[in-house]
């Protein structure tokens, strides 16, 4: 890669790094461009050389916090599968409710929100999240690879487990151990549920 182009990448992923640091601090309302170059060490100028609208820049924040929360996920089920006797249901819920319950997690919550009455930031966002939810089914692909039915109804299930457990994080403001509890069993059971009706372990 020629050297510019290396520092221009360099750039860009300097400044959605501080895009998606400032937004997990101080809210979507506290996350302006100045902030952000501020927190990159560098100018608004060159923030917008390399994201022409806010817009650009969150949904490129996003992407970045959900690529960090798949590799996440991925490193943590490769550590579950050299313990013996691992139950892989009761891993990767484990291990998606954490994710889940991060406070990165609720700053992409936050953006997603606002995309709601922001309808560039909804088209930025739109192919993230399309890209996101085909790593989420590559990796339980990998996981349940005995899984029976057709692409489209493991696709189906993988969303339900997924969307259930979107809503239950959303609705815990603040942490409650017996609560968090409950959630995680019900979403448990839910996937045992959807892999049976699959004809899966």
């Amino acid at each position: 890669m020629p050297v510019v182009q290396a520092r221009s990448t360099m750039t860009r992923l300097r400044l959605t790094e501080a895009a998606a640091a400032q937004i997990v601090a101080a809210g979507l309302a506290g996350t302006s461009t100045i902030a952000v170059a501020q927190r990159a060490g560098m100018s608004q100028g060159a923030l917008f050389k390399h994201f022409p609208s806010k817009p650009d820049l969150l949904a490129a924040a996003v992407e970045y916090l959900l690529a960090v929360f798949v590799a996440d996920f991925g490193r943590e089920i490769k550590k579950s599968q050299k313990r013996k006797g691992v139950d892989p249901v009761h891993a990767s819920c484990v291990v998606l409710w954490k994710i889940f319950r991060l406070p990165e997690m609720r700053a992409v919550f936050e953006v997603y929100v606002a995309a709601r009455t922001d309808a560039e930031l909804a088209r930025r966002l739109t192919p993230v999240l399309a890209s996101h939810r085909q790593a989420i089914l590559d990796q339980a692909q990998l996981l349940f690879p005995g899984v029976k039915g057709t692409p489209a109804d493991f696709a189906a299930a993988v969303d339900a487990v997924v969307y259930a457990m979107q809503g239950a994080a959303l609705g815990l403001f603040a942490p409650d151990p017996d609560t968090e509890v409950e959630h995680l069993a019900f979403l448990e059971r839910l996937a045992r549920r959807e892999l049976a009706r699959l004809g899966g372990n």
